[in-house]
């Protein structure tokens, strides 16, 4: 940001040192009110250049597991291995009183 904000405070600084100057100030005052008026003219362009609004969400990448389960729904795990009927239960239970 200092990188900004340092080539125009100078110029203004500058162009407020001699403005000071003509308006017929003293050397000391003409110096401290050009390097105010300088600092706060790079802070305002510095300000003005920089761009702004809100940081976009970070996106997270999917990993491999969780390409694998975007391929891999439920009713399409048990469509592919036919052997995992063998394990499932086949008396329903239910829970609580019928």
């Amino acid at each position: 940001m200092t990188d900004k904000i340092f080539p125009v405070a100078l110029k203004l600084w500058l162009v407020f040192l001699l403005a000071f100057l003509l308006l017929g100030y003293e050397i000391v005052p003409s110096i401290i009110f050009g390097a105010i008026a300088g600092l706060a003219g790079g802070t305002v362009s510095a300000w003005w250049q920089t761009p702004g609004g809100e940081p976009a969400p970070p996106t997270a990448e999917p990993n491999a597991l969780n390409k694998l389960g975007e391929k891999l729904n439920p009713g399409q795990v048990q469509n592919r291995l036919p052997f995992l009927k063998l394990f499932t239960r086949r008396d329903r239970r239910y829970p609580g009183p019928r």
